[in-house]
């Protein structure tokens, strides 16, 4: 007779539909706790994209719940017979769909726990003119009080915001990367284009990345007279509108629309600087790329961002959330060659000592095994 794996399962709920960062992150963290073999990762996911892809590469037992032929009973069954076929512990859910449909197969499959990440703040604000997203998130926080066990914070913003609605059940674990392995494959960068030099953007064409500030803050820096161009490495709704816009500024031939790249650190390590606009972030997976690739990067000062930054040690805050604010950093950033070498430098080692792969996964490891 055959032996069961002693090992702890603990299955991953998480759409999928997206290669972003929630997606990113919930791909590091399987691989990394199948290598430790301290605990054995499973997944549902929703899409049939290439998180799914990438988990059924590893070995790691996956099932796919289709979001676009399932209704939310159904998916939730899915994740139920998942966790009952291979034994799970803990059902770790990713989203806020992820909780409620997770938490339900919890009870269904009488799984014995459960844990969530929160990867980010929400994108749009939760308020009685949207009736039913207000609910959904009022439902979300009361499953997350009453049945589940710990809730994962991806930087101390979010720590300090969640700790409020779920008191003494917070941990903060940063969002990580394996450094090495990231720059064994994309060590090579340009010299800087002191004629030309390069401004990149990385992330979905939605609303919170502010693409719109960044084609404004292009086109700022080129009548200002200093000549650059700008890659926008990420697809998403707004790609026409956005095109538009760069035609009503008179810089479409300046910005190259990379459209989704995978891995966008091919596209990164062709960039003098990477900025970052959005009107929030959790603690984007793209900004520890950068650091790893010794890219400088001028960023908002919102969310998990500063941490990440080392509060500007390790490259650009920027408070003036205009145009005008990130065109006036970044002359200065391409003006300071000295500066900037010296930050890159700093991000490399302090992404390294806070945000690497082992150091994490493993305090990931600890609250399942505290539970």
């Amino acid at each position: 007779m055959m032996q069961r794996d002693a090992r702890r399962v603990v299955t991953h709920v998480v759409s999928g539909d997206l290669w972003a960062g929630a997606e990113v992150q919930v791909y590091n963290l399987c691989r990394a706790l199948q290598a430790s073999k301290q605990i054995l990762p499973t997944a549902v996911v929703f899409n049939d994209g290439i998180l799914h892809q990438k988990l059924q590469e590893l070995g790691i037992p996956v099932t796919l719940a289709d979001e676009t032929r399932l209704g939310p009973i159904a998916i939730a069954r899915a994740i139920a017979a998942h966790c009952r076929e291979h034994r799970t512990g803990i059902v770790h859910t990713h989203g806020f769909k992820e909780n409620v449909l997770g938490i339900l197969a919890k009870e269904l499959a009488r799984v014995p726990a459960s844990v969530r990440t929160v990867h980010g703040n929400p994108e749009t604000a939760f308020t009685l003119k949207r009736p039913h997203k207000w609910l959904i998130q009022k439902l979300d926080v009361m499953l997350g009080r009453l049945r589940q066990q710990a809730i994962i914070a991806v930087s101390t913003q979010l720590e300090e915001r969640l700790e409020r609605l779920f008191p003494g059940k917070v941990h903060k674990i940063f969002n990580f990367i394996d450094v090495d392995e990231i720059r064994r494959q994309w060590t090579r960068r340009p010299e800087t284009n002191a004629e030309r030099p390069r401004i990149g953007i990385v992330g979905r064409l939605v609303p919170v990345k502010r693409i719109d500030i960044f084609l404004k803050t292009i086109a700022l820096l080129n009548q200002q007279g200093l000549e650059c161009e700008g890659a926008i490495i990420g697809g998403g709704p707004m790609e026409a509108e956005l095109k538009q816009l760069g035609n009503e500024l008179g810089i479409a031939d300046k910005i190259a629309f990379m459209g989704f790249v995978s891995p966008a650190a091919a596209e990164m390590t062709k960039l003098d600087v990477l900025l970052m606009p959005s009107d929030h972030e959790g603690l984007p997976m793209t900004l520890l790329e950068a650091l790893a690739l010794e890219v400088p990067v001028v960023s908002h000062d919102v969310g998990g961002i500063p941490e990440v930054l080392d509060n500007g040690a390790c490259g650009w805050l920027v408070k003036d959330h205009s145009p005008e604010g990130y065109a006036q950093v970044l002359t200065q950033v391409l003006a300071g060659i000295t500066d900037r070498e010296r930050k890159t430098e700093r991000g490399l080692i302090h992404v390294g000592r806070f945000f690497g792969v082992e150091a994490n996964s493993l305090k990931y490891t600890d609250v399942y095994n505290n539970i």
